[in-house]
């Protein structure tokens, strides 16, 4: 079976589309950029799926290392685990402690987190420096 009408690609790709953007990170390194690079590797470099072959160059012995292969079953696991992710599947069935959410010492701590990740990226170079200069200078 050719990886570009896999079962397993099939999941790739819709996992890819519903996966949430990482507003924090870049978009070269985002999830979606990156595991998309992947499939089309895959789909669009058949030899991917074949041995690695001895090179030798400029009388250079040089070992290859064998190239990631194609396992569609293997593939199929990661999916599923990741639909297990976006179900929050995991954080049903283990939830965390309220005294963990919630710490004795600053209770607001994570949602405060939360809020200031989500509002970094909109964030103009004026204001980050300012942020920046007045965290310098917080009374405790």
């Amino acid at each position: 079976m050719t990886v570009s009408g896999s079962v397993a690609q099939r999941h790739w790709a819709r996992l890819i589309q519903r996966w949430p953007v990482d507003r924090v990170r870049p978009a070269n390194v985002s999830f979606q950029t990156v595991m998309q690079s992947r499939l089309d590797r895959f789909s669009q470099n058949p030899s991917l799926n074949t041995k690695a072959q001895s090179v030798k160059s400029n009388d250079a012995l040089v070992t290859p290392t064998t190239p990631p292969r194609w396992d569609e079953s293997h593939e199929t696991r990661q999916a599923n685990v990741l639909y297990n992710l976006l179900e929050d599947k995991y954080a049903h069935k283990y939830p965390v402690p309220e005294i963990l959410r919630y710490p004795d010492f600053n209770p607001a701590y994570y949602d405060d987190l939360i809020e200031e990740l989500e509002s970094a990226p909109d964030r103009t170079p004026i204001q980050r420096w300012w942020l920046n200069l007045t965290g310098r200078f917080k009374l405790a």
